[in-house]
Parts: C-alpha cells; structure tokens; sequence
C-alpha cells in the first residue's frame, strides 16, 4: 500500500487514540468508571487502535485474508479492522450493496434540515458534502425546552454505510430529546445512554450543541469530544470552545458540564467536522487549526453564506479538489444590526 496511505491511517489512529487517552487521564474518576464493567469497551477501543497501528509498523496492515493483496483505502476507511476485500463478494452481493447505498443516500439527504430556522438576530448557513456515497456527518437544528435555537454537529467514527445509520439514529434520537431537557449536559448523557450499547466496539460519536440566546447576547454549549468550534469575535480575536465531556458512546455515566461564551453583533461561530482540520494538500500537510484561524480572522467579513462559500473554496484550492473526508460546515453570525441588548 502507498507509505502515503499508510502515514495517513496512522496519523488519524494516533490522533483518536491519544485524544481517548488524554480524556481518561485527565478526569480520575472518569478514568475508575472506564477500568469495570462496561467501561472495558474504552481498554478495548484503545487496544484496536494499538493493533492497527502496530499492524502499520509490521507492514500488514490492510492485507486481505482471501487474496494477500492489499485492500482499498476506502474499505480500510469504513472499517480499518476490515480484513476481506469486497471484490471477493459475490455480484449478487454486490448488486445489493449497490441498491442499498443508492437508497442510503437518497434517505440520508432528505434526514438533513430542509429550511434554516428563522432567528432574526443570527445569519445561518450550512453545508454537508459526504466523502462516499453516504456518510456519518451530521447537523440540525433543536428548540430547547426555554425557547432558545439549538444547533448541533456530530461525527460518527467511520465513513460509509455504518456510520451512515449510526447519523440517522442519532438524528430522530436528537429530535426527540433535545426540546425535553433543560440542560444541554443532560441531553449529552441521555443521547450517551441510549447509545453506549448500540455502538460498535470501535466507534464513537463526536457531538457539540449549543443554544443561542439572542437576548443575553450569548451561546450556551456542551461539546462531547467534537473538534471545538471557532468563535471569530467582531474584534478579530478566535476562541476555540473546547471539549467539556467525552464522546458519546464511550463510557458508561460520563460527566458533561455546560460552558457559555458571549455571542454578540458581529461576532461568528464556525462549526465543522474532521474533514476539515484534515483535508490535505499534495504534500501531505494538514489544513489545521493554525489555518483555520487565520482564514476566519481575515474573511469573516460579510453573511454566514459569504463566509461558508470563501471557506469551502479555500479548502478545494488546498487540497487540489481531493477531499477524502466527510466535509460538513455550520456557519453562525450574529447579525450586526441587531436591535437586542445584553
């Protein structure tokens, strides 16, 4: 397989790995719940990734059981501890596979949100561009029990099909139990509950909500290991919202807390997907944060779509057009001449 190829699977195995790792050192009591009882899937997870990395290391990763040949990319990205090509299905296999991910797609694009809400205080725009036929990006939009716009983006571990039904699940679960819990930690643990025995082994689900509250001039939020989302204020200064609980599905009562941040005239909040900070160009550079945060510092002039549409350009001229990722984008801006006081 390409050393390219390779060095990219690493890279991304590493990064989830030690993002675990430091989740777990870094909360004790967290890290007592994940050594008993359920919390032994967190000691598997981080034992799949060492294989597979191992595996990399030796030079046989990705090698089919059937052939010996090395296995696709983008198998090895649905699943990176597949070990069959899926040349060795059948052709009636693989005409079903076919239709169902025809029929994925078609039901995945019509799950996403059909019209933005009408919040007169904040310009919204969004954008979702699967790496595969379907994929497992998510956004949406909630009400909260008090009346607020909620927004959310998700990550499914994986590409593909699988994480394709994992969005949809967390999709009808969200709609439900969003506009029943008060506290946006509390729909985090719930949504963790519900799917803590459904995930597999080796996935999880990255997840930021947040709430806008146009009165108080301020977004209220709770990130569950999702990349944190850029605040660009009005004077040019970025803040990243960073992670406040772990990732869905990963261990058994994990604690979220609710942050705030304030969220005035001017100011815009920028929430992506991995695709992102990991598009790559010909040299096997990172778009990253360092660039993300130069990029919104100096084109977050104008209206969300203005400013999603730059973005997306810029990332196509990075990567040559090559973008191997699921790509999604929510663009919030306060807009500037709101009548609303804090």
């Amino acid at each position: 397989m390409n050393k390219e190829i390779l060095n990219r699977f690493r890279r991304a195995l590493v990064r989830h790995r030690d993002s675990l790792r430091n989740w777990l050192s870094s909360d004790s009591s967290a890290k007592e719940r994940c050594l008993c009882g359920e919390g032994q899937k967190c000691e598997a997870t981080l034992h799949a990734h060492d294989a597979a990395i191992a595996c990399i290391d030796r030079g046989d990763f990705g090698i089919c059981t059937v052939c010996g040949e090395d296995m696709a990319p983008e198998r090895l990205e649905m699943d990176f501890t597949a070990s069959v090509c899926l040349e060795h299905y059948s052709q009636e296999k693989l005409r079903a596979l076919e239709r169902d991910l025809e029929l994925a797609a078609k039901v995945q694009q019509q799950l996403l949100p059909a019209a933005y809400p009408a919040l007169p205080e904040v310009d919204i725009a969004a954008m979702a561009r699967p790496a595969q036929i379907v994929g497992g990006d998510y956004y949406d939009f909630f009400c909260t029990p008090a009346g607020l716009q909620g927004f959310a983006i998700a990550d499914v571990m994986g590409k593909g099909l699988p994480a394709s039904m994992l969005m949809s699940s967390l999709q009808a679960s969200l709609r439900i139990i969003g506009p029943e819990y008060q506290e946006l930690p509390d729909v985090a643990a719930r949504l963790n509950e519900l799917f803590r025995y459904n995930l597999k082994l080796i996935r999880f689900i990255t997840l930021f909500l947040c709430a806008v509250d146009p009165q108080k001039q301020q977004i209220v939020y709770t990130n569950a290991g999702h990349h944190p989302p850029l605040l660009r204020k009005r004077s040019g200064e970025v803040e990243w919202l960073n992670p406040t609980g772990p990732a869905i599905g990963l261990i058994h009562a994990p604690e979220y807390k609710a942050s705030s941040a304030r969220f005035g005239p001017g100011d815009m909040l920028l929430l992506y997907t991995d695709g992102l900070l990991e598009a790559r160009n010909e040299l096997e550079e990172e778009f990253g944060e360092e660039r993300l945060a130069g990029f919104a510092h100096d084109h977050a002039n104008g209206d969300a779509k203005t400013f999603l549409a730059r973005l997306h350009r810029e990332v196509e001229r990075f990567t040559g057009g090559k973008i191997h990722d699921d790509l999604t984008l929510l663009v919030l801006k306060a807009v500037e001449n709101s009548d609303t006081t804090p």
